[in-house]
Protein backbone atom coordinates (compact mmCIF):
# COMPACT_ATOMS: atom_id res chain seq x y z
CA UNK A 1 0.00 0.00 0.00
CA UNK A 2 2.70 2.47 1.14
CA UNK A 3 4.65 1.76 -2.75
CA UNK A 4 0.87 2.71 -4.30
CA UNK A 5 0.66 5.81 -2.55
CA UNK A 6 4.29 6.48 -3.63
CA UNK A 7 3.32 5.51 -7.23
CA UNK A 8 0.18 8.10 -7.39
CA UNK A 9 2.41 10.84 -5.61
CA UNK A 10 4.52 10.40 -8.52
CA UNK A 11 1.85 10.77 -10.76
CA UNK A 12 0.37 13.53 -9.64
CA UNK A 13 3.50 15.46 -9.34
CA UNK A 14 3.95 15.01 -13.16
CA UNK A 15 0.51 16.25 -13.49
CA UNK A 16 1.58 19.60 -11.70
CA UNK A 17 4.63 20.05 -13.43
CA UNK A 18 2.88 20.22 -16.58
CA UNK A 19 -1.05 20.67 -15.75
CA UNK A 20 -2.13 22.10 -19.28
CA UNK A 21 -1.03 19.46 -21.19
CA UNK A 22 -2.50 16.63 -19.26
CA UNK A 23 -6.02 18.87 -18.72
CA UNK A 24 -5.94 18.85 -22.70
CA UNK A 25 -5.57 14.87 -23.24
CA UNK A 26 -8.20 14.88 -20.46
CA UNK A 27 -10.91 16.74 -21.54
CA UNK A 28 -10.37 15.69 -25.46
CA UNK A 29 -10.92 12.11 -24.15
CA UNK A 30 -13.67 13.01 -21.85
CA UNK A 31 -15.13 14.53 -24.88
CA UNK A 32 -15.23 11.64 -27.28
CA UNK A 33 -16.43 9.40 -24.56
CA UNK A 34 -19.10 11.36 -22.83
CA UNK A 35 -20.89 11.73 -26.73
CA UNK A 36 -20.58 8.05 -27.15
CA UNK A 37 -22.00 7.62 -23.50
CA UNK A 38 -24.87 9.52 -24.49
CA UNK A 39 -25.35 7.57 -27.81
CA UNK A 40 -24.92 4.54 -26.21
CA UNK A 41 -27.36 4.78 -23.57
CA UNK A 42 -30.11 4.98 -26.02
CA UNK A 43 -28.72 2.54 -27.83
CA UNK A 44 -28.00 0.33 -25.08
CA UNK A 45 -31.68 0.54 -23.81
CA UNK A 46 -33.91 0.37 -27.34
CA UNK A 47 -31.95 -2.65 -28.07
CA UNK A 48 -32.34 -4.22 -24.68
CA UNK A 49 -34.35 -7.56 -23.92
CA UNK A 50 -37.20 -6.42 -21.51
CA UNK A 51 -38.09 -10.11 -20.36
CA UNK A 52 -34.59 -11.93 -20.59
CA UNK A 53 -36.38 -14.95 -18.64
CA UNK A 54 -39.09 -15.59 -20.99
CA UNK A 55 -38.70 -13.98 -24.34
CA UNK A 56 -37.66 -16.80 -26.00
CA UNK A 57 -41.14 -18.19 -25.24
CA UNK A 58 -43.39 -15.46 -26.04
CA UNK A 59 -44.36 -15.99 -30.31
CA UNK A 60 -46.36 -13.19 -32.37
CA UNK A 61 -48.46 -15.67 -34.84
CA UNK A 62 -49.89 -14.36 -37.84
CA UNK A 63 -51.47 -15.75 -41.24
CA UNK A 64 -52.22 -14.49 -43.97
CA UNK A 65 -55.55 -15.27 -44.37
CA UNK A 66 -56.93 -12.98 -47.10
CA UNK A 67 -59.84 -13.35 -49.01
CA UNK A 68 -57.76 -12.85 -52.40
CA UNK A 69 -54.71 -14.51 -54.22
CA UNK A 70 -51.67 -13.83 -53.12
CA UNK A 71 -48.10 -14.88 -54.01
CA UNK A 72 -44.92 -13.87 -52.39
CA UNK A 73 -47.02 -11.90 -49.52
CA UNK A 74 -46.15 -11.78 -45.85
CA UNK A 75 -49.12 -12.15 -43.40
CA UNK A 76 -50.53 -9.07 -42.34
CA UNK A 77 -49.34 -7.84 -38.85
CA UNK A 78 -52.74 -7.52 -37.14
CA UNK A 79 -56.06 -10.20 -37.64
CA UNK A 80 -59.54 -10.21 -37.61
CA UNK A 81 -61.87 -11.13 -34.44
CA UNK A 82 -62.62 -14.11 -36.52
CA UNK A 83 -59.02 -15.62 -37.14
CA UNK A 84 -58.35 -14.41 -33.66
CA UNK A 85 -61.12 -16.88 -32.16
CA UNK A 86 -60.08 -19.91 -34.47
CA UNK A 87 -56.67 -19.01 -32.99
CA UNK A 88 -57.73 -19.19 -29.53
CA UNK A 89 -59.39 -22.56 -30.55
CA UNK A 90 -56.12 -24.41 -29.46
CA UNK A 91 -55.01 -24.89 -25.95
CA UNK A 92 -51.29 -25.52 -26.90
CA UNK A 93 -50.17 -22.31 -25.73
CA UNK A 94 -49.33 -21.65 -22.04
CA UNK A 95 -50.93 -18.26 -22.20
CA UNK A 96 -52.43 -16.50 -25.21
CA UNK A 97 -53.56 -12.92 -25.32
CA UNK A 98 -55.32 -10.75 -28.19
CA UNK A 99 -54.58 -7.14 -28.14
CA UNK A 100 -54.57 -3.43 -29.60
CA UNK A 101 -54.67 -0.28 -28.56
CA UNK A 102 -57.23 3.29 -29.02
CA UNK A 103 -57.78 6.13 -27.63
CA UNK A 104 -59.87 7.73 -24.63
CA UNK A 105 -61.06 10.51 -22.53
CA UNK A 106 -61.23 9.57 -18.71
CA UNK A 107 -62.28 11.77 -15.85
CA UNK A 108 -64.08 10.87 -12.41
CA UNK A 109 -67.24 12.92 -12.84
CA UNK A 110 -69.05 15.04 -15.77
CA UNK A 111 -68.16 18.01 -13.58
CA UNK A 112 -64.35 16.92 -14.37
CA UNK A 113 -62.35 18.63 -17.34
CA UNK A 114 -61.75 14.89 -19.24
CA UNK A 115 -58.02 13.30 -19.67
CA UNK A 116 -56.73 11.94 -22.98
CA UNK A 117 -55.52 8.37 -22.14
CA UNK A 118 -53.99 5.81 -24.08
CA UNK A 119 -55.87 2.31 -23.77
CA UNK A 120 -54.73 -1.05 -24.00
CA UNK A 121 -57.82 -2.95 -24.84
CA UNK A 122 -56.75 -6.80 -24.20
CA UNK A 123 -57.11 -10.44 -22.57
CA UNK A 124 -56.30 -11.04 -19.00
CA UNK A 125 -53.33 -13.56 -19.72
CA UNK A 126 -51.72 -10.43 -21.09
CA UNK A 127 -50.38 -9.44 -17.69
CA UNK A 128 -49.01 -12.48 -16.74
CA UNK A 129 -47.51 -12.87 -20.32
CA UNK A 130 -45.88 -9.96 -19.70
CA UNK A 131 -44.95 -9.96 -16.49
CA UNK A 132 -47.19 -6.91 -15.56
CA UNK A 133 -46.61 -5.95 -11.57
CA UNK A 134 -49.76 -5.61 -9.64
CA UNK A 135 -50.23 -2.80 -6.74
CA UNK A 136 -53.75 -3.05 -5.80
CA UNK A 137 -56.63 -5.34 -6.38
CA UNK A 138 -56.70 -7.87 -9.28
CA UNK A 139 -57.53 -8.50 -13.10
CA UNK A 140 -60.47 -9.93 -14.40
CA UNK A 141 -61.52 -13.59 -13.19
CA UNK A 142 -61.89 -14.16 -17.17
CA UNK A 143 -62.14 -12.73 -20.82
CA UNK A 144 -65.96 -12.26 -21.09
CA UNK A 145 -67.11 -8.26 -21.65
CA UNK A 146 -67.04 -6.43 -17.77
CA UNK A 147 -67.31 -2.40 -17.55
CA UNK A 148 -64.32 -2.96 -15.60
CA UNK A 149 -60.68 -1.28 -15.67
CA UNK A 150 -57.70 -1.63 -14.80
CA UNK A 151 -55.19 2.07 -14.02
CA UNK A 152 -51.47 2.43 -14.29
CA UNK A 153 -50.25 3.40 -11.11
CA UNK A 154 -49.37 7.15 -12.51
CA UNK A 155 -53.09 7.58 -13.68
CA UNK A 156 -54.45 6.53 -10.63
CA UNK A 157 -52.29 9.46 -8.51
CA UNK A 158 -53.19 11.62 -11.47
CA UNK A 159 -57.38 11.43 -10.68
CA UNK A 160 -57.84 10.46 -7.72
CA UNK A 161 -54.17 11.62 -5.76
CA UNK A 162 -53.55 8.08 -4.60
CA UNK A 163 -53.15 4.33 -5.51
CA UNK A 164 -55.41 2.40 -3.78
CA UNK A 165 -58.83 3.31 -5.89
CA UNK A 166 -60.08 -0.25 -6.32
CA UNK A 167 -64.03 -0.36 -6.32
CA UNK A 168 -63.72 3.49 -7.73
CA UNK A 169 -66.17 4.38 -10.26
CA UNK A 170 -64.22 6.49 -13.29
CA UNK A 171 -66.24 7.89 -16.56
CA UNK A 172 -64.11 6.69 -19.77
CA UNK A 173 -65.08 8.77 -22.65
CA UNK A 174 -68.99 9.00 -20.38
CA UNK A 175 -69.24 5.60 -20.00
CA UNK A 176 -69.20 4.81 -16.22
CA UNK A 177 -66.34 2.16 -15.15
CA UNK A 178 -65.16 0.44 -12.22
CA UNK A 179 -61.54 0.01 -10.93
CA UNK A 180 -60.61 -3.05 -10.09
CA UNK A 181 -57.22 -2.81 -9.93
CA UNK A 182 -53.98 -0.63 -10.21
CA UNK A 183 -50.73 -1.73 -11.41
CA UNK A 184 -47.56 -1.14 -9.91
CA UNK A 185 -44.78 1.35 -11.36
CA UNK A 186 -44.15 -0.50 -14.87
CA UNK A 187 -41.96 0.72 -18.26
CA UNK A 188 -41.58 -2.47 -20.60
CA UNK A 189 -38.64 -0.84 -22.75
CA UNK A 190 -38.62 -1.22 -25.38
CA UNK A 191 -42.66 -2.32 -25.50
CA UNK A 192 -42.17 -4.99 -27.80
CA UNK A 193 -46.06 -6.40 -27.34
CA UNK A 194 -46.62 -3.76 -29.68
CA UNK A 195 -43.90 -3.69 -32.33
CA UNK A 196 -45.43 -2.50 -35.78
CA UNK A 197 -44.71 0.67 -37.08
CA UNK A 198 -41.93 1.85 -33.77
CA UNK A 199 -44.60 1.53 -31.78
CA UNK A 200 -42.27 0.03 -29.16
CA UNK A 201 -40.51 3.52 -28.44
CA UNK A 202 -43.76 4.99 -26.67
CA UNK A 203 -44.47 4.45 -23.28
CA UNK A 204 -47.30 2.49 -21.76
CA UNK A 205 -50.93 2.63 -21.75
CA UNK A 206 -52.95 4.08 -18.91
CA UNK A 207 -55.77 2.34 -18.72
CA UNK A 208 -56.68 -1.47 -19.38
CA UNK A 209 -60.05 -2.66 -20.85
CA UNK A 210 -61.48 -5.93 -21.45
CA UNK A 211 -61.64 -7.06 -25.11
CA UNK A 212 -65.16 -7.95 -25.71
CA UNK A 213 -65.70 -4.47 -23.68
CA UNK A 214 -63.40 -2.41 -26.51
CA UNK A 215 -65.50 -4.49 -29.25
CA UNK A 216 -69.08 -3.84 -27.50
CA UNK A 217 -68.20 0.19 -27.18
CA UNK A 218 -66.28 0.28 -30.78
CA UNK A 219 -63.27 1.31 -29.70
CA UNK A 220 -61.29 1.37 -33.02
CA UNK A 221 -57.28 0.70 -33.37
CA UNK A 222 -55.40 3.91 -33.13
CA UNK A 223 -52.51 2.60 -34.68
CA UNK A 224 -52.88 -0.21 -37.49
CA UNK A 225 -56.43 -1.45 -38.85
CA UNK A 226 -57.70 -2.51 -42.65
CA UNK A 227 -60.20 -4.49 -44.12
CA UNK A 228 -60.48 -6.80 -47.27
CA UNK A 229 -64.14 -6.52 -47.66
CA UNK A 230 -67.28 -3.62 -47.04
CA UNK A 231 -67.33 -2.88 -43.26
CA UNK A 232 -68.06 -0.09 -40.87
CA UNK A 233 -65.33 0.34 -38.43
CA UNK A 234 -67.76 2.12 -36.43
CA UNK A 235 -69.80 -0.79 -35.83
CA UNK A 236 -66.95 -2.69 -34.35
CA UNK A 237 -69.72 -4.34 -32.07
CA UNK A 238 -71.40 -6.25 -35.07
CA UNK A 239 -68.99 -5.93 -38.05
CA UNK A 240 -65.88 -6.15 -36.11
CA UNK A 241 -66.49 -9.57 -35.35
CA UNK A 242 -68.46 -10.88 -38.52
CA UNK A 243 -66.11 -9.01 -40.72
CA UNK A 244 -62.49 -8.76 -42.12
CA UNK A 245 -61.73 -5.51 -40.20
CA UNK A 246 -58.13 -6.35 -39.08
CA UNK A 247 -56.48 -4.40 -35.80
CA UNK A 248 -55.68 -7.25 -33.48
CA UNK A 249 -52.32 -8.39 -32.61
CA UNK A 250 -51.96 -11.72 -31.25
CA UNK A 251 -49.09 -13.08 -28.31
CA UNK A 252 -49.11 -16.66 -27.14
CA UNK A 253 -46.71 -18.09 -24.38
CA UNK A 254 -45.13 -21.78 -26.00
CA UNK A 255 -42.79 -22.60 -23.35
CA UNK A 256 -41.14 -25.88 -24.97
CA UNK A 257 -39.75 -26.56 -28.43
CA UNK A 258 -42.60 -29.73 -28.31
CA UNK A 259 -45.70 -26.85 -27.97
CA UNK A 260 -43.58 -24.76 -30.79
CA UNK A 261 -43.90 -27.26 -33.12
CA UNK A 262 -47.36 -28.29 -32.10
CA UNK A 263 -48.44 -24.93 -32.76
CA UNK A 264 -46.82 -24.27 -35.92
CA UNK A 265 -48.51 -27.92 -37.05
CA UNK A 266 -51.65 -26.42 -35.68
CA UNK A 267 -51.68 -23.32 -37.99
CA UNK A 268 -50.45 -25.16 -40.74
CA UNK A 269 -53.79 -27.30 -39.94
CA UNK A 270 -55.97 -24.27 -39.76
CA UNK A 271 -55.04 -22.67 -42.79
CA UNK A 272 -55.49 -26.10 -45.16
CA UNK A 273 -58.87 -26.20 -43.38
CA UNK A 274 -59.58 -22.50 -44.20
CA UNK A 275 -58.41 -23.34 -47.87
CA UNK A 276 -60.61 -26.12 -48.27
CA UNK A 277 -63.71 -24.04 -47.57
CA UNK A 278 -63.00 -21.70 -50.30
CA UNK A 279 -62.51 -18.98 -47.71
CA UNK A 280 -58.76 -17.95 -48.34
CA UNK A 281 -57.12 -18.69 -51.58
CA UNK A 282 -53.56 -17.71 -51.15
CA UNK A 283 -50.90 -20.15 -50.38
CA UNK A 284 -49.71 -21.25 -46.73
CA UNK A 285 -47.29 -17.76 -45.16
CA UNK A 286 -47.41 -18.83 -41.94
CA UNK A 287 -44.79 -16.82 -39.29
CA UNK A 288 -44.53 -17.66 -36.10
CA UNK A 289 -41.87 -14.73 -34.60
CA UNK A 290 -40.05 -14.99 -31.51
CA UNK A 291 -40.83 -11.19 -29.48
CA UNK A 292 -36.92 -10.88 -29.28
CA UNK A 293 -36.93 -10.70 -33.48
CA UNK A 294 -40.33 -8.99 -34.07
CA UNK A 295 -38.96 -5.33 -34.16
CA UNK A 296 -36.55 -6.01 -36.88
CA UNK A 297 -38.92 -8.68 -38.36
CA UNK A 298 -41.32 -5.56 -38.80
CA UNK A 299 -38.09 -3.67 -40.20
CA UNK A 300 -38.91 -1.03 -37.62
CA UNK A 301 -35.05 -0.82 -36.30
CA UNK A 302 -33.83 2.74 -37.05
CA UNK A 303 -31.24 3.69 -38.81
CA UNK A 304 -31.15 7.10 -37.66
CA UNK A 305 -29.73 5.54 -34.19
CA UNK A 306 -27.29 2.95 -36.07
CA UNK A 307 -25.98 6.04 -38.16
CA UNK A 308 -25.27 8.10 -35.26
CA UNK A 309 -23.90 5.45 -32.94
CA UNK A 310 -21.34 5.04 -35.85
CA UNK A 311 -20.74 8.66 -36.19
CA UNK A 312 -20.06 8.65 -32.12
CA UNK A 313 -17.57 5.57 -32.40
CA UNK A 314 -15.59 6.73 -35.36
CA UNK A 315 -15.29 10.29 -33.08
CA UNK A 316 -14.58 8.54 -29.97
CA UNK A 317 -11.44 6.72 -32.18
CA UNK A 318 -10.37 10.23 -33.25
CA UNK A 319 -10.34 11.31 -29.79
CA UNK A 320 -8.32 8.97 -28.68
CA UNK A 321 -5.89 9.13 -31.56
CA UNK A 322 -5.64 12.76 -30.54
CA UNK A 323 -4.92 12.52 -26.94
CA UNK A 324 -2.28 9.52 -27.59
CA UNK A 325 -0.55 12.03 -29.35
CA UNK A 326 -0.60 14.31 -26.60
CA UNK A 327 -0.13 11.67 -23.92
CA UNK A 328 3.53 11.10 -26.09
CA UNK A 329 4.25 15.09 -26.04
CA UNK A 330 3.96 14.60 -22.40
CA UNK A 331 6.25 11.33 -21.90
CA UNK A 332 9.14 13.12 -24.60
CA UNK A 333 9.28 16.22 -21.83
CA UNK A 334 9.42 13.82 -19.16
CA UNK A 335 11.70 10.93 -20.61
CA UNK A 336 14.63 11.93 -18.77
CA UNK A 337 12.75 11.43 -15.57
CA UNK A 338 11.98 7.71 -16.56
CA UNK A 339 15.48 7.16 -17.94
CA UNK A 340 17.54 8.32 -14.57
CA UNK A 341 14.70 6.28 -12.70
CA UNK A 342 16.04 3.29 -15.10
CA UNK A 343 19.57 4.38 -14.37
CA UNK A 344 19.37 4.12 -10.64
CA UNK A 345 17.92 0.40 -11.03
CA UNK A 346 14.19 0.27 -11.74
CA UNK A 347 13.13 -2.45 -13.61
CA UNK A 348 10.70 -2.63 -16.41
CA UNK A 349 8.20 -3.83 -14.65
CA UNK A 350 8.45 -1.11 -11.78
CA UNK A 351 7.94 1.19 -14.79
CA UNK A 352 5.21 -0.44 -15.79
CA UNK A 353 3.36 -0.35 -12.84
CA UNK A 354 4.22 3.48 -12.48
CA UNK A 355 2.02 4.05 -15.70
CA UNK A 356 -0.79 1.86 -15.06
CA UNK A 357 -1.34 4.05 -11.87
CA UNK A 358 -0.72 7.01 -14.00
CA UNK A 359 -3.70 5.30 -16.58
CA UNK A 360 -5.82 4.86 -13.17
CA UNK A 361 -5.53 8.28 -12.12
CA UNK A 362 -6.46 9.60 -16.09
CA UNK A 363 -9.10 7.18 -16.03
CA UNK A 364 -10.77 8.72 -12.64
CA UNK A 365 -10.85 12.10 -14.30
CA UNK A 366 -11.85 11.26 -17.78
CA UNK A 367 -14.65 9.57 -16.40
CA UNK A 368 -15.81 12.04 -14.31
CA UNK A 369 -15.38 14.14 -17.23
CA UNK A 370 -17.07 11.64 -19.71
CA UNK A 371 -20.46 11.07 -16.84
CA UNK A 372 -20.48 14.64 -16.93
CA UNK A 373 -20.99 15.48 -20.67
CA UNK A 374 -22.62 12.58 -21.32
CA UNK A 375 -25.49 13.81 -18.85
CA UNK A 376 -25.19 17.23 -20.78
CA UNK A 377 -25.65 15.25 -24.02
CA UNK A 378 -28.76 13.14 -22.70
CA UNK A 379 -30.32 16.22 -21.44
CA UNK A 380 -29.99 18.22 -24.84
CA UNK A 381 -31.49 14.95 -27.13
CA UNK A 382 -33.97 14.73 -24.80
CA UNK A 383 -34.83 18.15 -24.83
CA UNK A 384 -34.65 18.38 -28.87
CA UNK A 385 -36.83 14.84 -28.91
CA UNK A 386 -38.97 13.99 -25.77
CA UNK A 387 -39.99 10.49 -26.82
CA UNK A 388 -36.06 9.53 -26.29
CA UNK A 389 -36.68 10.25 -22.23
CA UNK A 390 -37.70 7.17 -21.87
CA UNK A 391 -34.70 5.52 -22.93
CA UNK A 392 -32.37 8.28 -21.02
CA UNK A 393 -31.83 6.04 -17.58
CA UNK A 394 -28.28 4.49 -16.59
CA UNK A 395 -28.33 1.21 -14.54
CA UNK A 396 -25.46 -0.52 -12.67
CA UNK A 397 -24.47 -3.02 -15.63
CA UNK A 398 -24.09 0.05 -18.39
CA UNK A 399 -22.07 2.29 -15.67
CA UNK A 400 -19.99 -0.73 -15.99
CA UNK A 401 -19.31 -1.01 -18.91
CA UNK A 402 -18.69 2.37 -19.52
CA UNK A 403 -16.57 2.30 -16.69
CA UNK A 404 -14.17 -0.48 -18.21
CA UNK A 405 -14.22 1.72 -21.56
CA UNK A 406 -12.99 4.53 -20.28
CA UNK A 407 -10.13 2.12 -18.34
CA UNK A 408 -9.73 0.54 -22.37
CA UNK A 409 -9.46 4.01 -23.90
CA UNK A 410 -7.00 5.58 -21.09
CA UNK A 411 -4.58 2.40 -21.68
CA UNK A 412 -4.63 2.78 -25.70
CA UNK A 413 -3.86 6.43 -24.80
CA UNK A 414 -0.85 5.63 -22.42
CA UNK A 415 0.37 2.07 -24.56
CA UNK A 416 2.90 3.35 -26.90
CA UNK A 417 4.35 6.13 -24.42
CA UNK A 418 4.99 3.28 -21.89
CA UNK A 419 6.40 1.36 -24.30
CA UNK A 420 9.11 3.49 -25.26
CA UNK A 421 9.53 4.25 -21.23
CA UNK A 422 10.09 0.73 -20.82
CA UNK A 423 11.58 -0.41 -23.69
CA UNK A 424 13.59 2.09 -25.11
CA UNK A 425 17.29 2.57 -25.17
CA UNK A 426 18.53 3.96 -21.71
CA UNK A 427 21.79 5.26 -23.62
CA UNK A 428 19.81 7.25 -26.10
CA UNK A 429 16.77 8.07 -23.92
CA UNK A 430 20.02 9.41 -20.89
CA UNK A 431 21.57 11.80 -24.18
CA UNK A 432 18.30 13.11 -24.95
Amino acid sequence: MEQLFYYLKVSWFSVKRAPLPYMLTVLILSLGLGVFFSNATFYYRINSDPLPAKSDKLFFPMMLLVPYQCSNCKPPSVLSYSNIAKLNASDIPSAKAAMYSAGGYLRLNSEQAPTPVNVRITQRDFFSMFDVPMLHGSIWPDNQARDEVLLSKATAEKLFGRTNVTGQQVLLDDRLFTVIGVLDQWQMLPRLYDAFNRNYLNPTEDIYLPLESGYDYNYLSNTNSSTFEDADYRKLATDGRTKAIHQLQYWVQLDTLAQQNAYRQFMANLVADEKAAGRHPSAEANQLVMMRDIVSYFDGESGDIKAFAIVTLLFLLVCVFNASHLSLNRYLSNQYEFSLRRALGANRSQLQVQLLVDMGLMSTFTLTGAAIIAYGGIKLMNYLWPANSLFASWDLQLMLALAALTLLCSYLVTLYPSLRASFGSLNKQLKE
